[in-house]
């Protein structure tokens, strides 16, 4: 019953009431995952041994994939969850748990093996050396040991969302993130485990998270699907999934592809300082970057369920009015910066010592804000729509075609100037293709073309033919 009040509210409800009730929770809970990551920084940073902070850093780049598997399974899974909500489709919104279960338990599996097997030449490769190789494998691979709940928690996380239970599933990742600190506190400050006690807190604050996610779902009627506790390895179902949720997956791993490389060819043409800089920069761009984040979450079960109800003008004006909602918040903050980029810089260090050139660097990148929401909210749209396919090109466009060549070419000829420059003409160039496909795309669903009831035909039938 409550499941089918929320059904109608994203329905029928004032869009603009529905957005806000569904994204506020959402950026929340953005924050809330990051904040996991940030947590094990500060109490590392503080009751760890020495060298111990280098090496959470070198393990984060492999740990940032992991969280990526997570998302893949999760946010494809939710995607197709909400457009079966939406066209009232039983059968896929029963099974899709027990592929999800299915996909959690191999991809686990396979990221277990792979990380033991290299774990010192990956994190050799990010950089570790000495002490902090040392600190970073202790990290990594106690962190490794939780995978499958790091994956799970994830994915049983969207889910959660994509019915709509945006304060539900902030709700979890909040208590998660309690009990990570508390267990931190406990392991690191009382029994002095040092920095195998922050993996262990926070798989711990994880594994929480699993748990109460779990009792979630094996409460839900029998008939709305199936046990938690099934396996299910249903093709086309698990195709969905993949194709809807690789374009999270993708923005995942390119940023620890985009870091490697940006820190080589700062470190190449610059000098400590320069990357000491740029990760100001990043971190506050970041910042900037988690309500939008969090409007893309929200944006999927309404576009979803809306697509799946074959309700196309109210799934364009959804995507239109976040797009608005999320400049709204955003441009504000992005003048204040550009006015006043000290104050901002001093935020993350206490005698900004600037110069004309630093300020320049600091504006061109900060310039770029107001076109992050098109792409983070386009690439959302499209998996929400069964157009998955189009976001992974999209990612796949901006960080291969375009990101590693201007990275490895500009700075060149123009030194470190080239990785903020080269960003700025990366991002405006990867911002037209997005515009010109969602054009496209609105004009396909107007038309019919672009609707649920093909994707449904196409299961059913491949499913048929399968039986037969």
């Amino acid at each position: 019953m409550e499941n089918e009040k929320q059904k109608e509210f994203i329905l029928n409800g004032n869009l603009w009431k529905v957005i806000f009730n569904l994204s506020w929770p959402a950026v929340i809970a953005m924050i809330l995952l990051a904040a996991n990551n940030v947590l094990d920084g500060i109490f590392v940073g503080h009751f760890a041994e020495e060298g111990a902070f280098a090496g959470i850093s070198v393990a984060m780049p492999p740990i940032i994939t992991i969280i990526g598997l997570g998302i893949l399974i999760g946010s494809g899974a939710g995607t197709l969850l909400s457009i079966a909500i939406g066209a009232e489709d039983k059968n896929i919104q029963k099974n899709i748990l027990g592929n999800v279960n299915f996909l959690t338990l191999v991809i686990s599996v396979i990221v277990m093996i792979v990380g033991f097997l290299f774990s010192e030449k990956t994190l050799f490769l990010m950089g570790g050396r000495g002490n902090s190789l040392i600190h970073g494998g202790e990290y990594y691979r106690t962190l490794l040991w939780g995978t499958p709940i790091w994956i799970y928690a994830i994915a049983l996380n969207n889910l959660i969302r994509s019915e709509g239970k945006m304060k539900t599933a902030a709700a979890i990742m909040g208590i998660g993130l309690i009990v990570n600190g508390c267990a931190n506190y406990t392991l690191m400050v009382i029994f002095n485990f040092g920095i195998k006690g922050a993996a262990i807190g926070t798989n711990i604050g994880m594994a929480v998270q699993t748990v109460i996610s779990t009792v979630y779902f094996a409460k839900k009627s029998p008939d709305s699907q199936a046990s938690v506790f099934t396996i299910r390895m249903d093709g086309e179902i698990i195709s969905k999934i993949i194709s809807m949720g690789l374009a999270g997956f993708i923005m995942q791993f390119m940023a620890t592809i985009q870091m490697l490389l940006v820190l080589n060819v700062l470190n190449h043409y610059g000098s400590q300082d320069d990357i000491a800089f740029y990760g100001i920069i990043t971190r506050l761009f970041s910042f900037m970057l988690q309500p939008i984040g969090g409007f893309m979450i929200a944006l999927s079960p309404i576009i979803g369920i809306n697509f799946g109800a074959d309700k196309p003008e109210r799934v364009i004006s959804a995507f239109k009015r976040f797009l608005s909602a999320a400049l709204i918040l955003v441009v504000p903050l992005w003048i204040l910066m550009l006015i006043f980029p000290e104050a901002a810089i001093s935020l993350m260090m206490e005698t900004p010592r600037l110069s004309a050139e630093n300020i320049m660097h600091f504006r061109i990148y900060m310039i770029l804000l107001p076109v992050m929401p098109l792409v983070f909210l386009a690439l959302g749209f499209f998996p929400a729509i069964n157009k998955g396919k189009i976001s992974s090109v999209l990612g796949l466009l901006q960080q291969i075609v375009f990101y590693i060549p201007v990275m490895l070419i500009l700075p060149a000829f123009i030194g470190v100037g080239g990785v903020y420059y080269g960003t700025f003409m990366i991002e405006i160039l990867s911002a037209v293709p997005v515009l010109i496909l969602l054009v496209r795309e609105f004009r396909l669903l107007r038309t019919g073309i672009t609707k649920w009831r093909q994707v449904q035909n196409e299961i059913c039938s491949n499913g048929s033919a399968k039986s037969k």
